[in-house]
């Protein structure tokens, strides 16, 4: 298959960051590719032709206005994935390539191989996309849709130890001289300093580590069995979006408990019967990753893996918690307003549509609000078909409104962006971008 992009020029590829060559289009406007149309008001932009024959995901959207959004692609059967501009109504020119033979991110990271991007972090500076590897950061600071305002630079060092080829999870920080960094590793990092050759970042929080960190983990969980003993992430295929949330001023930090393919110190050490059974919840830190507490769900959910397959926040007390595996009925969604109260923190149940408890088909793959924080979507796949619910009481009720899009997408969606009330865009499998502007209707 004919390459997307031209190989750079490694004297620009030095001097530019992550210049990627582009497919026609500028900056979020119009290119290859096109659209074809709903009844029910939603569009899809079709991807570049080189794109219409692969399996490659869309991981994640992320928009500033109706003409002006990034994608973040996984990789396809011929090349890397990447980070492109979106328009109003086309794919836009590739930003960041992570294409091995192409782009810079291989040299940059010291990982061989093709990279996917696997979604958006908003932060304080500016916006980071996520990588399948952790020793490279990207980020974009101002017009996030150009191309010159995305750069990569070299993780860091691990003190005792490394990060290994692992996926970014999040990256935040309160202020230039206090970071926190999660990968796919099981670690919680802390740094003085903004990623760099030179940063050195210090592992925090991993109770499932052998040994455990913090070093004396085992006395802390001893004297204190509020503390939280679970593995910081999940992992799953797709790779989950939301599997870990972080304030972008680092007042909170939280991750599902008893979830997908996570483990506990207990469970892994036989200690269940001295310090008690595994249940479903969330873990909550709110001194910058120094400590983790549970917060159990007020429902035990005599299933498997009952515990959240991720979460999300709109700010420090407003978070959810969501699940729906397929091949378990343990669909549901959770939701707090005070979650800043840690392991005091209340959390209740909200109504899904009818049957969803007790299907084996629903899986739920992302929640995403538009900034009033009332109107609310979540995507996944019911029987490998698309699944779209939407909210307007903020999260309490949500109605299944796949039909809009069934005539569009083909399989998963996994991920979606709220620019506002009606602006919506939803994304997934086979290169699916899907738009709104009359999401109430």
């Amino acid at each position: 298959m004919k390459r997307i992009v031209l190989l750079a020029v490694l004297g620009v590829l030095s001097a530019c960051g992550v210049l990627g060559e582009g497919m026609d289009g500028g900056s979020g406007g119009g290119g290859a590719g096109g659209g074809t149309s709903s009844g029910s008001g939603w569009k899809e932009i079709t991807p570049p032709d080189a794109f219409s024959a692969s399996s490659v995901y869309v991981y994640g959207v992320h928009c500033s206005a109706a003409d002006k959004c990034v994608l973040a692609t996984g990789t396809g059967s011929s090349r890397g994935g990447g980070v492109y501009a979106l328009g109003a109504s086309a794919w836009g020119e590739l930003l960041v390539d992570g294409d091995y033979e192409d782009g810079p991110l291989s040299a940059i990271s010291g990982t061989l191989g093709d990279f996917s991007f696997l979604g958006f972090v908003p932060t304080r500076t500016g916006l980071v996309a996520r990588l399948t590897t952790s020793g490279a950061i990207v980020s974009s600071t101002g017009d996030f849709t150009a191309k010159s305002s995305w750069s990569a630079v070299k993780t860091g060092t691990v003190v005792g130890g490394s990060f290994g080829g692992n996926a970014t999870i999040t990256l935040q920080s309160s202020s230039d001289s206090d970071w926190v960094y999660v990968n796919n590793n099981g670690y919680v990092y802390s740094a003085t300093q903004a990623p760099s050759a030179t940063t050195a970042w210090t592992r925090i929080w991993a109770p499932t580590s052998v040994p455990p960190t913090p070093a004396d983990f085992v006395a802390q969980f001893t004297a204190d069995k509020t503390l939280c003993d679970w593995d910081i992430t999940t992992t799953a295929q797709p790779y989950p979006s939301q599997s870990f949330w972080a304030a972008p001023d680092l007042s909170l930090l939280i991750h599902p408990a008893y979830g997908l393919n996570q483990n506990s110190w207990r469970e892994l050490n036989n200690r269940e019967t001295q310090f008690g059974a595994n249940k479903p919840g969330v873990c909550i830190s709110t001194d910058k990753g120094r400590h983790f507490f549970f917060k159990e769900f007020p429902e035990n959910l005599s299933v498997s893996s009952p515990g959240p397959f991720g979460v999300t926040c709109l700010d420090k007390d407003t978070c959810f918690a969501f699940n729906g595996t397929q091949s378990q009925a343990n669909s549901y969604v959770y939701f707090t307003t005070n979650a800043s109260q840690g392991k005091a923190s209340t959390w209740t149940k909200a109504t899904l549509p009818s049957g969803f408890a007790m299907s084996t088909d629903i899986s739920i793959e992302a929640l995403f609000f538009a900034p009033d924080k009332t109107h609310g979507w979540a995507v996944g796949n019911n029987s490998r078909k698309p699944l779209l619910l939407r909210t307007t009481d903020a999260g309490r009720t949500w109605t299944d409104i796949s039909g809009q899009v069934a005539s569009l997408a083909d399989s998963d969606l996994v991920n979606g962006f709220a620019l506002d009330a009606n602006r919506i865009w939803v994304v997934g499998r086979y290169g699916f971008v899907g738009t709104t502007g009359s999401a109430q209707n």
